[in-house]
């Protein structure tokens, strides 16, 4: 059960991400997928260094964790490619 709050936490989390972004229409999708990378990345680097609890710990852990993390976004960036791949006419319009 505690797995399923998780993965529900998960989706509204990362939906709500995804509506701001899709919000910011008076900005170039790149600059909105520019400083939404950088937000992840800094958040993320609190993660880590709220998680580690000292900064002896940050160090030794840092370069596992920046592995960790780049792995699990190009895990999520493959598997949204290839959704855009399979269903590319039905995402986007030819006025996209």
């Amino acid at each position: 059960m505690a797995e399923a709050k998780a993965d529900d936490a998960f989706w509204r989390v990362a939906d709500s991400f995804i509506a701001h972004a899709n919000s910011q229409n008076d900005t170039d999708r790149g600059v909105v997928g520019a400083g939404f990378a950088y937000s992840s990345a800094r958040f993320n680097a609190f993660v880590i260094a709220s998680q580690c609890g000292n900064k002896e710990a940050f160090e030794a852990e840092k370069a596992a964790a920046i592995a960790y993390f780049v792995e699990q976004y190009k895990l999520a960036l493959t598997e949204n490619v290839a959704d855009y791949s399979a269903n590319f006419d039905k995402y986007i319009s030819q006025n996209a």
